[in-house]
Parts: structure tokens; C-alpha cells; sequence
């Protein structure tokens, strides 16, 4: 299926694959293992999906002892793409969620083709890493290196990969500051929507295995060379715009996230341990039987209260402020209570007795913030009943 056609390139989708075969020379930055880096000799730059999320760890350590060369060629193979010139990146997704977002300014346009799963595989930068690559492969870092060498989550249930294409010639520093914008226009995207890390408590900015490759047509004839691709500048914005656009479309199609399905409670605080899980184990502990059963049976409507989570993100800041520094030490802990004492008043809808949950929840100084926010929850929801 053609899903573009430009003067400089044909975008194509066919099965598990998503190429773009260039029409004139294009000077392309890719993080592809084979054909990557800065190139100017390409021909094809793909996307495809070489397993499934879950349940192929098999077929993905085969294709890890295969090697990377052979991996590569049987891709291209598969995939009807000239191997000698074409930089191709895998991934999980499925390509039939794949989003083409477009932007322009006057003579410019990008576009972006992304794919993205972002459930099993978020990280947020600077989140200890389980793997140490050594001269054989990757192992994991607690282990030393020695016996069987199991490969990386390549391709796990988790990645964001975009296809990016300027119109007009840009400098190899260009698309390299390109390359930041796309970056922070996938991180701006993931943190927009909160989602959590998978490797620590903090929100994501990504995942583990991400990949980009960003082309733009050689000059020729009187043709010249961009050379800001940052911030302040229109290649910037365009790049950034297109691919939040892409990426934020692509984890409704494969993951069914969007902003209006992470307004609950748990979605705010589940990173701090205050998920559906906790919330039950709270109530069976602080409850009486019958009590605890009613609270659990109507925990999809709770949790889900707009108010409420309102009221739960407005407590997750406090807590990442706090971690950040943002907030000391001398204040942090009385403005965590004081979040979760507002979360536990809307919970009751009564927001007048404030200052009787905040003297109820201070004598917990013991619990940590994710336990203060489910006992919050949980005061909340009985007082509204009491």
C-alpha cells in the first residue's frame, strides 16, 4: 500500500514492513546497527516488525545468534529491500499502527512515520539499566561475562521507532540537532500522556530500544544546506510538532493509551505503588469485611472519579518534586499530607472536612507516599458512605 509520494521519496506499507525507497540521493542519520550513522549512499530506509511483543523469546535469541549481518540480510530478504543499501530497525509494533504525521512552513515539510509500544518497555533517562555490552554482546549487568551470552530486549514489547523525512538538504550538524528534536518531541509525547517508567518510579521519556532515522536530499544545482534544526527554529518546530503528533497516535492504535484514559487515580500513582492492587489490599486491612467488599466492588468508579484523579496527580507532582529537589525536605512531607488529605476530601466529596482527613492520615507518618495515597482513597470512600 502507497501511503506517500513526494518528489523525493515513496513511503510504502506491505505486511509487517514500512519502507521508503528514495528517489534522488538523500543523506540519511539513522541508529540502525548495519548501514547506520551518517550515510549518503542509501537507497531504502525501512521499519518492521520481526516478533511479537510477548512469547517469542525464542525466535528473538535465534535471530540474536544468526548475528547481526544475517539478521540484517534476511530482513531485507523478506522484505524485498536491497540489503547493500538500506537501513532497516525492528521492532514489536505492529506496522499496521503505523501514523504518517505531517507539518509545514512555507517551503518546508516534514513528515514523520512512527511506530510505538510503550507498555512493556519504558524507561525514563538516566534509569539504572539491566544490561552491560561487552565485546560478545550484551549480558545482563550483575552478571559477569562468561557461558551463554543472552541478547538485549532488541525488540521488546515496548519501542518507539520514527522514519522522518525533510524535504530540503540539510547539514550533517543539522540532522543531528534534528535528531534531538525528534527525541524530545517522542519524550514531550510520552510525558504528556504520564507514563510511567517500567525501571523506576519516575515518568518515562521514552523506551529501552528506541530508533530514529531522520533523511534529507542531497544538493544539487542551486539547492542549499539547512542548517538549524533547534527550538527557535521552523525545522525544529515542524519536526517536533510531526512527531508528537505520530508518536501520541500510535500508542492509541497499539496500546490503547490516550489522555483521557490515563485520568484516573491509579494512573497518577501507580508508579508509587498505589495501583488497583494496593487499593484492594488497603481496604481488606483497614476494613471490616463487608466494607472492604463494597469498596472493592465499586473500584473501577473510583478510581476513575475525574475529581478524583485530578486531586491524585496533583498529589504524584508533589511526590516527583519532592525527589527532584523542587520541594526540600523541611516542606515535602507536610505537602505530600496535604495532597493526600485533598485527595481523601474529594474521594468524600466534601472538600469541607479537609482538615479532619488531614488529622486522620498525619497519624500515619509511617507509610510511604504510595500507601498514604490508597489510605487516602480508601478514608475518602467510606466517609462518603458513613
Amino acid at each position: 500500500m502507497l501511503l506517500a509520494e513526494t518528489d523525493c521519496y515513496l513511503l510504502h506499507r506491505q505486511g509487517r514492513y514500512l519502507s521508503a525507497a528514495f528517489k534522488r540521493p538523500h543523506r540519511v542519520l539513522s541508529t540502525c546497527r548495519v548501514n547506520g550513522g551518517l550515510r549518503e549512499d542509501l537507497t531504502h530506509v525501512a521499519n518492521h516488525q520481526n516478533c511479537e511483543g510477548i512469547g517469542q523469546g525464542a525466535s528473538r535469541r535465534q535471530q540474536e545468534w544468526l548475528g547481526v549481518e544475517t539478521e540484517h540480510r534476511r530482513a531485507c530478504a523478506e522484505g524485498r529491500l536491497p540489503p547493500e543499501s538500506t537501513a532497516i530497525m525492528a521492532t514489536a509494533a505492529n506496522m499496521q499502527c503505523a501514523v504518517l504525521a505531517q507539518a509545514e512552513f512555507a517551503e518546508l515539510r516534514v513528515a514523520v512515520a512512527a511506530t510505538a509500544g510503550v507498555l512493556g518497555n519504558a524507561t525514563r533517562a538516566g534509569d539504572p539499566a539491566a544490561w552491560h555490552e561487552h565485546r560478545d554482546g550484551s549480558l545482563p549487568r550483575a552478571r559477569a561475562p562468561e557461558g551463554g551470552v543472552p541478547p538485549p530486549p532488541e525488540a521488546g514489547a515496548g519501542t518507539i521507532v520514527n522514519l522522518v523525512f525533510v524535504n530540503q538538504p540539510c547539514t550533517p550538524a543539522c540532522l543531528v540537532r534534528a535528531a534531538t528534536m525528534v527525541t524530545e518531541g517522542k519524550s514531550a509525547a510520552v510525558l504528556d500522556l504520564r507514563m510511567p517508567s517500567l525501571q523506576s518510579p519516575s515518568l518515562a521519556t521514552g523506551t529501552g530500544t528506541d530508533q530514529l532515522a531522520i533523511a534529507a536530499p542531497l544538493a544539487r544545482g542551486s539547492d542549499w544546506e539547512r542548517h538549524w534544526a533547534g527550538g527557535h527554529n521552523t525545522l525544529g518546530e515542524l519536526l517536533g510538532r510531526a512527531t508528537h503528533e505520530a508518536v501520541s497516535r500510535c500508542l492509541l492504535l497499539q496500546n490503547g493509551v490516550c489522555a483521557e484514559l490515563r485520568r484516573s487515580v491509579c494512573g497518577a500513582l501507580g508508579r508509587y505503588g498505589c495501583d488497583e492492587a494496593a487499593l484492594r489490599g488497603c481496604a481488606e486491612t483497614e476494613l471490616d469485611g463487608p466494607t472492604a467488599a463494597f469498596f472493592i466492588q465499586n473500584l473501577l468508579a473510583i478510581v476513575y472519579d475525574p475529581q478524583s484523579a485530578a486531586a491524585a496527580y496533583g498529589l504524584a507532582e508533589s511526590i516527583d518534586l519532592a525527589r527532584a529537589g523542587v520541594l526540600h525536605a523541611e516542606v515535602a512531607r507536610e505537602a505530600i499530607l496535604n495532597q493526600a488529605s485533598l485527595l481523601a476530601a474529594t474521594v468524600a466529596v466534601a472538600p469541607e472536612r479537609f482538615a479532619e482527613f488531614r488529622q486522620i492520615l498525619s497519624q500515619r507518618h509511617d507509610l510511604e507516599p504510595g500507601g498514604l495515597a490508597a489510605l487516602a482513597v480508601v478514608e475518602g470512600f467510606t466517609s462518603k458512605w458513613s
